[in-house]
């Protein structure tokens, strides 16, 4: 995850937000009401409004930010991450620890550490699967790669939470 984040009143204007996340080369932004962290506006979020032919003088953040924000706890793990992005189709996380935000985890974060569960989890929505939790699979889901001999099969199937070919299952 980034700790490398910022976060700006909601009344600030789309121009200015977009100033601040280039002068700190960030993508996203969180927004506060009081104390209280209430959404986000990334990078792709401003390729939309400008998009639409909106003046960026003019619009608000408290506007356009997404929220309410969506998070996952410090200690879950990056495949809870992704499947937590995927089942709300962003790009971002809030991380907390004792609802305190620490750093936001992002898609790329996660092609980073692990490039293999971010084309799983692409290609399970893509067949149709995404509601299906990878341990209930049993059956051939796609081609890829094994996580155990890093060698191609046309069989992963997934046992005991990591996909593998045929040789390294054992059967």
């Amino acid at each position: 995850m980034s700790k490398n984040m910022i976060w700006l009143p909601m009344e600030d204007r789309i121009a200015d937000v977009a100033t601040e996340m280039a002068n700190k080369d960030i993508s996203a932004v969180l927004f506060k009401a009081g104390d209280e962290f209430i959404g986000i506006l990334t990078d792709r979020d401003i390729i939309k409004i400008v998009a639409q032919g909106l003046n960026l003088k003019d619009v608000k953040a408290k506007e356009v930010m997404k929220s309410p924000l969506i998070s996952i706890t410090e200690d879950a793990s990056v495949q809870e991450a992704a499947e937590t992005m995927r089942d709300h189709k962003i790009r971002r996380l809030v991380v907390k620890n004792k609802n305190q935000i620490v750093g936001i985890i992002s898609e790329s974060d996660i092609i980073r550490i692990e490039p293999e569960l971010h084309f799983l989890i692409r290609e399970r929505s893509r067949l149709g699967l995404s509601q299906v939790k990878p341990l209930e699979i049993s059956g051939p889901i796609l081609d890829g790669f094994c996580e155990d001999c890093k060698n191609f099969s046309e069989d992963l199937r997934n046992q005991n939470g990591k996909w593998l070919c045929k040789e390294c299952r054992g059967n």
